[in-house]
């Protein structure tokens, strides 16, 4: 995930996606992973063409509150 971050905080797209063939055996093997070495998924990283949208959000006074402690 940290290089995810470290793409997006340089301008870059970029996402984790593990897929079936992060499972399938002939991939692994055209990768050259042993039988006891798994992949925990692929990063792509581009050059996006614009600025991802935001996706709706509710207002934080419905889904939040303030905890104070001590009051009750």
């Amino acid at each position: 995930m940290s290089l995810v971050l470290a793409a997006h905080a340089l301008g870059y797209g970029a996402n984790w996606i593990t897929e079936w063939y992060a499972y399938d055996r002939a991939v692994l093997d055209a990768l050259g992973l042993q039988d006891n070495e798994k992949v925990a998924g692929f990063i792509h990283i581009g050059t996006p063409k614009h600025a991802p949208q935001d996706r709706p959000r509710p207002a934080l006074a419905e889904i939040a509150t303030r905890f104070a402690a001590g009051s009750e």
